[in-house]
Formats: C-alpha cells, sequence, structure tokens
C-alpha cells in the first residue's frame, strides 16, 4: 500500500536491465520448478530509468507470475527496442487471467488472491505511468499470461 500512496519522483539512472531481471529472479524466490530466463537485447541491455522504481515493477509483476504457476512453468523476461521504446515482456506459462476480471486488473483494492491487498498490478500502472510509460498484458486461459512494459528510450521527467 505504501509502494501506492507515496508521491513517485522518478530519478534518471543509466541501469542494466540484464542484471536488473537476474537480481529480481534471484530475490523473489522464484521456485526450482519455475524455469525462469532473462533475454535482454544488447540495444537495450542499459538505459536511462529509474532503477528503483523498475526493480518495483518488475518485482510485482514476477510474484504474480509465480504465484499463477503453482504446479511450476516458465518465466521469461524479454527487452527489446521498439520505435521510440524499451519494451519489456514478463510472460508465463500459468493459468491465465479470467475474461471477467481483466478489466479490473489494475484497479487498487481489487484482488483475486485470500491474501492479497489489491495494490500490486495497481503500484505496476502507477510506476510505469510516472516513468512516462505504459503497461499492457495479453492473456489466455490455461495457457499463461504476459504483461508488456513500454518505456520511452528517452526519460521525460
Amino acid at each position: 500500500m505504501q509502494d501506492y500512496a507515496k508521491p513517485n519522483s522518478p530519478v534518471a539512472k543509466e541501469t542494466d536491465l540484464e542484471v536488473l531481471c537476474k537480481e529480481i529472479i534471484k530475490k523473489s524466490g522464484v521456485p526450482d520448478k519455475i524455469r525462469a530466463t532473462c533475454n535482454v537485447d544488447e540495444n537495450v541491455k542499459k538505459i536511462i530509468t529509474d532503477p528503483e522504481l523498475l526493480r518495483r515493477i518488475f518485482s510485482n509483476l514476477v510474484s504474480n507470475a509465480v504465484q499463477a504457476m503453482p504446479k511450476g512453468g516458465e518465466l521469461e523476461f524479454h527487452a527489446y527496442k521498439e520505435e521510440s521504446n524499451t519494451v519489456i515482456e514478463i510472460k508465463d506459462t500459468g493459468v491465465g487471467i479470467p475474461d471477467e476480471i481483466r478489466s479490473k486488473l489494475f484497479t487498487p483494492l481489487f484482488t483475486t488472491k485470500s491474501k492479497g491487498q489489491g495494490f500490486g498490478l495497481a503500484v505496476v500502472k502507477r510506476l510505469t505511468e510516472a516513468m512516462g510509460g505504459t503497461v499492457s498484458f495479453e492473456s489466455e486461459n490455461g495457457k499463461g499470461t504476459k504483461f508488456i512494459v513500454r518505456l520511452p528510450l528517452q526519460a521525460k521527467w
């Protein structure tokens, strides 16, 4: 809840996406039954962004992906350049997101988890937008979900 409530003042720094990805996977306690990979294209390996905000975004998305794969699966992090954006995809082979809740996904206090507070994806959206970016997702029931974070190549904040 603190991540959602506190003001966001991004601080632009050179950030190594591959190092950040590996750090998040290690610190998030991804279980052995989930195969996690970091695939960062060379032209976006180092970007100018706020590494702390990005760390919080990735941590939330990785945590959700792990929870969506209780029996194991694959978690793939892929970063690449698209026009004037760095695109970061976090894809899982989990249960997918049911159609009936997709429109509520980024709403504060909305959760499908018994112990969830409903701020994880709302925080992801708020932090991404604070850096001038967007977040979207694609999901297929029973096959998994891909969250897509687009950040401008040039920090505009």
